[in-house]
């Protein structure tokens, strides 16, 4: 038998045995899949504004603020204090440094500041707090027009968890997400509120 100078490696294509069909369509298939997965997920992941980017400077949306470092919600007829605690309100905005307490002590820092300004402060409830969180923005999601300088950090409410004696619920500032599995013991910033007289 003649040799063309072709080996069993090195047969011609065209005389190897084809491929049948389907194993053939097959890596065009999860190809194209993967592709359309791939591009339908992108939007999922878009990074979002942050709320200083995204809140013109100004703009207080719904609340009505004072100089004396108070904002009311008419939505709830809350009045907020614009700082965390610890900190105070000085030509429109927070000084000094903010407190970070566990829960027991920050109810008690509400009680103490209640007694020294002669009106009635407390933590936030879970509802108010993620009735200040900017919805359409992070980084923190809290307008910062209105609490000026906000730490991205989980805030204390005053609201209890289903695990009372070890856990009570926080709201991140960051993107707003409510967490009641936070350890009474574990020390956080919070702010303070009122309800209107």
């Amino acid at each position: 038998m003649k040799n063309n100078g072709k080996t069993a490696l090195h047969r011609d294509k065209r005389t190897s045995p084809q491929q049948p069909l389907g194993l053939r369509v097959v890596p065009i298939v999860v190809g194209l899949l993967s592709l359309t997965m791939l591009l339908s997920g992108c939007d999922n992941y878009r990074i979002a504004d942050t709320c200083a980017d995204h809140i013109a400077t100004g703009d207080r949306g719904r609340f009505i603020t004072d100089d004396k470092g108070l904002a009311r919600d008419p939505n709830t007829d809350t009045i907020w204090y614009r700082c965390p605690g610890g900190k105070h309100f000085s030509n429109y905005i927070c000084k000094g440094d903010g407190l970070h307490l566990n829960w027991s002590d920050a109810t008690d820092y509400a009680v103490e500041f209640s007694k020294k300004s002669g009106t009635v402060w407390r933590l936030p409830t879970n509802d108010e707090m993620k009735s200040i969180i900017e919805p359409s923005c992070i980084a923190p999601a809290i307008n910062q027009n209105v609490f000026p300088s906000p730490e991205i950090a989980n805030y204390w409410t005053s609201s209890g968890s289903w695990q009372r004696k070890t856990f009570k619920c926080s709201v991140n500032s960051y993107n707003g997400s409510l967490s009641c599995r936070q350890p009474k013991f574990v020390a956080q910033p919070f702010l303070l509120v009122m309800d209107q007289p």
